[in-house]
């Protein structure tokens, strides 16, 4: 049986490096954990086998992108300044939801596997297709696919203009 993904939604530009990976107190030498690293344990600890997704939302700024490239090794590790090493198990996954590529180097892009989906380019016929996949009756789905493709580019012509 498939499960619906676990997520959480974390803008890391709303939180500084620190809140975000976690610190050591140099005075105290103790550790307090950022958010990244809290919710990166939370899901790794989660039993299920569902997908389990943290939503980097927010523009890709190359001073977290390069902190996170500094803590999260080449093996999918979050490896914290406590020492402690969170792997980001095999159904876990980064999801980069963000408006522009502006900020982000090649390597940035390259590296964590960012595609970028212009929403101009997508359209309806992604989405339209996903729903009628979905019904179970054969014919419905047929039916579904010819009134789609016949009428809703007129409407959304008629709507533009």
């Amino acid at each position: 049986m498939k499960r619906r993904p676990v997520w959480t939604d974390l803008n890391p530009k709303a939180v500084t490096n620190d809140e975000l990976f976690g610190i050591i107190n140099p005075s105290t030498r103790e550790w307090k954990d950022g958010l990244f690293s809290s919710i990166m344990r939370e899901l790794a600890n989660i039993t299920h086998d569902g997908p389990k997704w943290i939503v980097l939302d927010g523009d890709i700024d190359p001073m977290w992108i390069e902190s996170l490239n500094t803590v999260m090794d080449d093996n999918k590790v979050l490896t914290l300044a406590s020492n402690e090493r969170i792997p980001l198990n095999p159904t876990m996954r980064l999801v980069f939801e963000i408006s522009h590529l502006r900020t982000a180097t090649p390597a940035t892009v390259s590296r964590a596997g960012i595609l970028y989906i212009n929403p101009a380019d997508l359209g309806w016929n992604p989405p339209v297709t996903s729903w009628i996949d979905k019904r179970e009756v054969q014919s419905e789905r047929a039916n579904l696919t010819i009134l789609f493709d016949k009428y809703l580019p007129m409407c959304l012509d008629t709507l533009r203009t």
